[in-house]
């Protein structure tokens, strides 16, 4: 955690959370949905993926998202600024109150975000990124019409580096499959009892393991949505998990906990 001074250009900062972030990206909707579970109003600073890079790195020394800045303190991953949100505004809880449940639920968050998360995107990526209009148009959501069509004109390139920094092949496709799958198993089975994955109530892991295989079901509580019609590649990955039973607990979460967004601007 280090401090950073706002500069000019960033004022309206000042007062409020200021969220660095790729709207169609795991970590960091991770972190919009804690910030809007807490009703905490926060600005949004969206880059593109590929171009991101000579924003963050000359301001932060690092290219991954999201990074969180408020009130002097830069965090730098989405377990340390879940962390930070929660001792920062801690009602309504994310982390359980018993000591054991709490331990278990970040635990729970440590495996989606290392083990998990990771291998799913790198099996998703493997099948969403030849279709090269409409997966750079994903990516872009939000973003005028012009530069939309740049990113387009781009992406190849981009495609190319995203590969490679990745680590995107069949090979790795396959096992993300298998984790991925491993992790439908989880959700379905732990949260059986209660209906969540810890204790009694929505959590840190509840929120980290929606958030993480919400590529699976694409979710329509979900911020960026995937327009119809999908390409094959996209259809493809859906359509391998559409009758898992851990979908029906993404979707739950969703649509139960998801909420509206606190942000002021984006």
């Amino acid at each position: 955690m280090t401090g950073v001074m706002p500069t000019a250009t960033d004022r309206t900062a000042v007062n409020h959370p200021e969220l660095w972030q790729i709207r169609f990206s795991m970590y960091p909707e991770k972190v919009r949905w804690a910030l809007d579970y807490k009703g905490v109003p926060h600005i949004r600073r969206s880059l593109l993926p590929g171009p991101h890079v000579l924003t963050l790195m000359p301001r932060f020394g690092q290219k991954a998202m999201p990074i969180l800045r408020h009130d002097g303190h830069v965090l730098k991953n989405s377990a340390a600024v879940l962390d930070y949100v929660e001792r920062t505004w801690p009602d309504p809880p994310l982390y359980p109150g018993d000591q054991q449940e709490r331990v278990r639920a970040l635990e729970i968050q440590k495996w989606f975000d290392d083990e998990i998360g990771p291998a799913l995107r790198r099996a998703a990526f493997f099948e969403w990124l030849p279709h090269t209009e409409y997966a750079a148009r994903v990516f872009a959501s939000g973003c005028p019409e012009w530069r939309q069509k740049l990113y387009v004109f781009a992406f190849p390139g981009i495609r190319a580096v995203m590969r490679m920094d990745m680590q995107i092949s069949s090979d790795g496709a396959e096992i993300g499959r298998g984790l991925t799958r491993k992790a439908l198993d989880f959700v379905a089975t732990h949260s059986v009892k209660t209906g969540y994955l810890v204790g009694n109530r929505f959590s840190v892991a509840d929120l980290t393991a929606a958030t993480v295989l919400q590529a699976t079901c694409l979710p329509p509580e979900y911020p960026v949505q995937a327009s119809k019609p999908r390409p094959a590649g996209w259809e493809r990955w859906l359509e391998r998990w559409k009758d898992h039973s851990g979908l029906d607990y993404v979707r739950r979460m969703y649509r139960h906990y998801r909420g509206q967004s606190y942000a002021l601007s984006e």
